[in-house]
Parts: C-alpha cells; sequence; structure tokens
C-alpha cells in the first residue's frame, strides 16, 4: 500500500515538473498527454489486480502503548494528588501526614489505593484521634473511590 501512494505521488509530481519545463509547442502537448495517460494507468492498477483475482490488501499496523510515557504519567498525578492530600488533610482536619497514592499504569489512570501516615493529630481528646482515622479514611473512599488506609 505503501509503494501505490508513493506512486501516485512520484507521478503527480513528475506531471507537474513536465507541465512546467515542456515547451509550449506539439511536443509539450504530447509529454503533458504522456504524463497525464501513466498518472492514470497508475490510479487503475488496483482495479486490473482485484479484476484478476489478486487482493489489495491494506496492512494494519499494530498500536503499541508506550509503557514508560503511563508510568512516568502515574508517577506525576500520584505526586499532584499526595500534596493535594496533605493539604486536604491539614485543612479539614487540623492533621499533618504523609499519603502514598498507587494509581493503575494503563489509559485510565484509576486509584489501585491510597495510604495516610498521620504524622501529628494536632489537638484532639485522649481517644478522638481513633474517630478522626476512621473519618480520614472513608473521606478518601468516597472522594476517589479506592482502598484506603491510614496509620
Amino acid at each position: 500500500m505503501t509503494g501505490y501512494i508513493l506512486s501516485i505521488a512520484g507521478v503527480v509530481l513528475l506531471s507537474a515538473l513536465v507541465a512546467m519545463i515542456a515547451p509550449s509547442g506539439k511536443m509539450g502537448e504530447f509529454l503533458k498527454g504522456v504524463t497525464k495517460l501513466v498518472t492514470l494507468f497508475i490510479l487503475l492498477a488496483p482495479i486490473g489486480k482485484l479484476a484478476a483475482g489478486d487482493e489489495f490488501i491494506f496492512s494494519v499496523g499494530k498500536i503499541e502503548t508506550d509503557e514508560a510515557y503511563l508510568a512516568y504519567c502515574v508517577q506525576e498525578l500520584s505526586a499532584q494528588d499526595e500534596a493535594e492530600i496533605v493539604l486536604w488533610l491539614d485543612e479539614t482536619y487540623d492533621v499533618v501526614g504523609e499519603a502514598d497514592v498507587k494509581r493503575n499504569a494503563d489509559a485510565t489512570f484509576s486509584y489501585q489505593k491510597i495510604q495516610v501516615t498521620i504524622l501529628d493529630f494536632g489537638i484532639y481528646e485522649q481517644d478522638e484521634h481513633i474517630h478522626i482515622s476512621e473519618q480520614i479514611e472513608a473521606a478518601l473512599e468516597t472522594r476517589y473511590g479506592c482502598q484506603a488506609e491510614v496509620m
């Protein structure tokens, strides 16, 4: 198929070149007519193959995914999510923590798991931090639609 397209492009370019260079007399008209016939012959060549019973096959290339690029995108998106979660913890619960976000390295970049490590609960009553952990876990699961773990 590539050869066919290249031959069409070559003949069209050649005919344009002949049209510019050819003299204006009968010889020029003859050369222009020959290039038109050659162009027509090349355009109709697949029809001759089909009439003879040969197949005219279009080759289809295989599309492959770029695994390195997907891994890079996952890393960048996870880093953005981690920074967003740390900021959200501080603003919403007055909690200082670290986040680790795992995503799938496919076209969806969906979430696999979110792990949050609480470094400082701030000022809470004696057992209040247990309830805060459960609230954070539930909020993360609802927000991101994946398993969340708060430690």
